[in-house]
């Protein structure tokens, strides 16, 4: 449940980042970008460390693999910091 309520949390900033008036502000944002840019790769890390729900080869089948928690955070993650470099040469250096 908390891993859901976090998805929907990143939606929001991936909602938020996909407008263009609140875009500048977003990206502005001190840490924003490099906490995103963090947490993707402590959780495709936790992925390889062991068999757990970040694990790439972890054993899903049909309709559960789109709704698994895992796979819409890693999604919105990289939609996020999609969004946070769209236009903005500082940010796409960072990455």
């Amino acid at each position: 449940q908390e891993a859901l309520v976090t998805i929907r949390l990143l939606d929001v900033l991936c909602e938020m980042t996909s407008n263009n008036g609140q875009l500048e502000h977003l990206q502005a944002l001190p840490g924003l970008l490099e906490t995103a840019i963090d947490t993707l790769r402590l959780t495709h890390l936790a992925g390889k460390q062991t068999v757990n729900v970040f694990t790439a080869t972890h054993a899903m089948t049909g309709q559960e693999e789109i709704s698994h928690p895992a796979v819409g955070f890693k999604a919105h993650l990289i939609r996020l910091i999609g969004n946070l470099c769209y236009k903005n040469k500082e940010n796409q250096d960072k990455v």
